[in-house]
């Protein structure tokens, strides 16, 4: 959960804050819109004049931009055909998530709302917003609604269901969904404020198991739940805020479906008023003392017991390394094993003045690099030539962010026309960096080599996409099923990417991928969607040889890093793969060569297919913590005999799974204690937490704590994360989620 950006708060809630008239004023603001011409039929600029409305004028209880995000990823994700919602207000949430139900290819969208007035301001800006064909605003108290579009067959089966009316009719208006199957195996559930102002009966009641819901079942009168069971926990005055239209409040009597056990997960969100996250910072400081004492033991320790140095090398003979990147574990992991297992000098470089990589003992000397900037890169590209030119760097191994992938290829070729023969690098040219990096070229790249790769395409124009997504099928052909990927694609775009196409229905493909607005300046690229599991690797890559490779099980935000082991039928797929490449790029193919893989089937008769190519070093590489082979891996790039003669380098056998604490000890151990303290969770939820996280203590790595070499870890946890935290705060910043070991955070 990251920092909120108060530039797009709503204005402060007052005392009274809805049913006073302002979800007229709403409508009037809206349709007196100097902009109304571009509101009609744009969801996106209807949602956009409700938050005008809301930071300028005031306050509405919209769900907001971030929790409206979470249930429009689900919803990518669930793909529902019919959805329905429990409290529509003034619709903003019915149009944010309408307009996300028809472009997974859903066929309904049901706003079930009492007050008669909140359902006016629906309809009209459901109609407004051109949602009209797909959305059914139904007036009327919730359980009622739902009884009467079952009987009519209207509604026969529920996908999705937000919840987000009466919080006390949350568990009455579940087990009549159930009794009546519009709730079955497969149905998803999304229930808004169940943490503040909080809705303990509703927690219980979908975290029960069968045992415990029968109990409680048999122990009721017939006539159905006992008086005051789903308000008990919710404070009054959520229980009375109705009070003024409806004096007394009436449930469904439902006995629910008992046999329904749910699979329930807690996200934490803001509301439109905003409420900054300090909680990581006063975790960091929380727990300072300890880090603090952990480095004192180590320090004393490593006096004690010092790591033997290498030999000392004749004069003349000692090269300069320079590694760039040492902010990022994958960097501080290569530097780690130089210094432990060679002689040479070890210099770092990156862009950050608070590097927790600055500090590591592992370095003789910290360098600060500009910043890279896609509109003038040239500032980077001179301040890393200069330290190569400067410090008469020997050796450079670029560990840099795929930020600055290109420019670091540039630097490549400058760099060598400054030192010639006396430099080397393991870094990739721009070109080279380009056609591996570019989705498109790289499929492109990786089918001229006769390696498999799925089913592809680049579209400049809509008619491309559709011609494709809508073509005939030959005779017994299965039906293929694609996603749509921008060529540029950056995290704001996951939604849309995997949105499975085509529709059932020709209009609504036709109409999804016009929405897209594919042009030559926009291309996307249509490929087939392959079910299976993902893979990533690492490669050490010399003179076009493949010197080192590993593997590992992938996944969204690599936090756990467990080796596949050599012997592996994968692991020999996913390696002869890197070979071939590596071998087509001849004398000059030098780096660190990264490939994603879907796996399509299992075991022997699995097939590879290549969905990504990152063409530089991966966190993977502490994998390699334990394997000094892998320093002679990298000074082979001094002995062109020596990179052709060397075996290929794996992690040493056993190999030990590495974790990140700072992450393991907020998502592990934490939070869930907090939610336990909360009444959140159960005591069982924490037991399974507590024994990952003390089985990673135990049993697994630290990917950044070293005993003798602890100062970077403290930095890490107490300086880097801290001020940039801080920074949030005061810039208004917001992030949804960070990488402990890329120190990397997300912005929004």
């Amino acid at each position: 959960m990251g920092s909120f950006d108060q530039t797009k708060a709503y204005v402060p809630q007052e005392d009274t804050f809805f049913d006073d008239g302002r979800e007229i004023e709403l409508l009037h603001f809206i349709y007196s819109h100097p902009n109304i011409d571009n509101i009609r039929g744009s969801p996106k600029n209807v949602l956009a004049a409700i938050n005008e409305f809301g930071r300028t004028k005031k306050y509405l209880m919209n769900v907001g931009e971030d929790k409206g995000r979470i249930v429009c990823d689900l919803i990518a994700d669930v793909k529902p055909k019919t959805m329905v919602e429990l409290g529509g207000y003034v619709g903003y949430s019915c149009i944010l998530y309408a307009d996300a139900v028809r472009a997974a290819g859903g066929k309904q969208y049901f706003s079930l709302e009492r007050n008669p007035e909140f359902a006016a301001v629906i309809s009209s800006l459901v109609d407004l917003s051109g949602l009209d064909s797909i959305v059914k605003v139904v007036v009327g108290s919730s359980d009622e609604s739902l009884a009467r579009l079952y009987e009519s067959g209207v509604l026969t089966h529920i996908d999705l269901i937000f919840l987000d009316h009466y919080k006390p009719a949350y568990t009455t208006d579940l087990k009549l969904c159930e009794e009546l199957g519009l709730i079955t195996p497969g149905s998803v559930l999304a229930a808004d404020n169940v943490i503040k102002p909080g809705n303990p009966p509703y927690l219980e009641y979908v975290r029960s198991s069968i045992k415990e819901k029968r109990e409680r079942l048999n122990g009721v009168d017939e006539g159905g739940a006992k008086e005051g069971d789903s308000t008990q926990g919710i404070s009054e005055k959520t229980v009375k805020q109705y009070a003024n239209r409806y004096a007394k409040e009436k449930f469904s009597n439902s006995p629910g479906n008992p046999n329904l056990v749910y699979e329930s997960r807690l996200v934490n969100s803001f509301e439109p008023t905003g409420v900054p996250n300090v909680l990581l910072i006063l975790l960091s400081f929380t727990t300072l003392p300890f880090s603090a004492a952990l480095v004192v033991a180590c320090y004393v320790y490593g006096r004690l017991f010092p790591l033997p140095k290498p030999l000392p090398l004749p004069h003349g003979e000692r090269k300069t390394i320079l590694v760039t990147g040492v902010s990022m574990s994958k960097g501080l992991a290569i530097t780690r094993v130089l210094s432990e297992h060679t002689p040479h000098r070890l210099i770092g470089a990156d862009i950050s003045v608070f590097s927790p990589g600055r500090v590591s003992c592992a370095l003789e000397k910290y360098l600060v690099l500009t910043l890279p900037d896609g509109r003038d890169a040239e500032p980077y590209i001179d301040s890393l030539l200069q330290v190569i030119k400067s410090e008469s760097v020997d050796l450079w191994i670029s560990c840099s962010s795929v930020v600055a992938a290109v420019e670091d290829g540039e630097v490549v070729r400058l760099a060598e026309q400054e030192r010639g023969e006396h430099f080397e690098a393991i870094q990739f040219r721009g070109d080279v960096v380009e056609r591996l990096h570019e989705k498109d070229q790289f499929i492109d790249y990786i089918k001229s080599l006769d390696l498999p790769v799925p089913e592809s395409y680049r579209c400049t124009s809509s008619d491309e996409v559709i011609g494709i997504l809508t073509g005939k099928r030959r005779k017994g052909e299965e039906k293929r099923r694609f996603i749509l990927k921008p060529i540029g694609v950056d995290d704001r775009a996951r939604a849309n990417m995997m949105t499975m196409l085509p529709f059932e229905k020709c209009e609504d493909t036709v109409e999804y991928v016009k929405s897209l607005r594919v042009s030559s300046k926009n291309p996307f690229q249509v490929q087939q969607y392959i079910s299976g599991a993902e893979y990533c690797t690492h490669a050490l890559v010399i003179r076009g040889r493949v010197v080192a490779f590993t593997c590992c099980p992938s996944s969204e935000l690599l936090m756990h890093y467990e080796a596949i082991p050599p012997s592996s039928h994968l692991f020999q797929q996913m390696l002869k793969f890197t070979q071939r490449v590596a071998e087509d790029g001849g004398e000059s193919f030098s780096g660190h060569l990264s490939f994603d893989f879907l796996a399509e089937g299992e075991g022997r008769t699995s097939k590879l297919y290549p969905i990504e190519c990152n063409p530089h070093a991966h966190t993977a590489v502490v994998l390699y913590l334990s394997t000094p082979q892998l320093a002679s891996a990298y000074l082979s790039a001094f002995s062109p005999a020596k990179s052709a003669e060397m075996e290929i380098v794996t992690p040493r056998t056993p190999t030990p799974s590495y974790y990140w604490i700072g992450h393991g000890i907020v998502v592990l151990f934490i939070l869930p204690v907090l939610y336990l303290l909360l009444g959140l969770n159960k005591a069982s939820e924490i037991l399974d937490c507590m024994t990952d996280f003390w089985e990673h203590v135990i049993s697994w790595r630290d990917g950044t704590f070293m005993v003798h070499d602890p100062v970077r870890f403290f930095v890490l946890h107490h300086v880097y994360w801290p001020v940039k935290f801080v920074r949030s705060l005061i810039t208004g910043t917001r992030w949804s989620r960070t990488n402990v070991c890329t120190t990397k955070a997300f912005e929004q």
